[in-house]
């Protein structure tokens, strides 16, 4: 099964910041999101298709919680499942 590795991760942030999209405090809004799966070891390692869907969920539903607009959302989606 595929997961986003920690350096994929990186990678997709760097993208979403360079292009203008995302400023610092909403990358580190996502980062905080995903935190957990990033840092698991072994096989779990990474954030796999299903705690990238509860990540994003979260997002959506819980809007009081970050700066990220349903565009942004949906951006990062889409980003990150490019590493998929």
């Amino acid at each position: 099964m595929s997961h986003i590795s920690r350096d994929e991760f990186r990678k997709a942030l760097y993208k979403l910041r360079t292009s203008g999209s995302f400023s610092n405090q909403e990358i580190d809004e996502v980062e905080n999101v995903f935190y957990g799966s990033l840092h698991e070891s072994g096989f779990s390692a990474g954030i796999s298709p299903e705690e990238l869907q509860k990540g994003i969920h979260y997002l959506k539903h819980h809007p009081e919680n970050h700066h990220l607009s349903p565009d942004e959302i949906k951006k990062l989606e889409e980003v990150l499942t490019h590493y998929l």
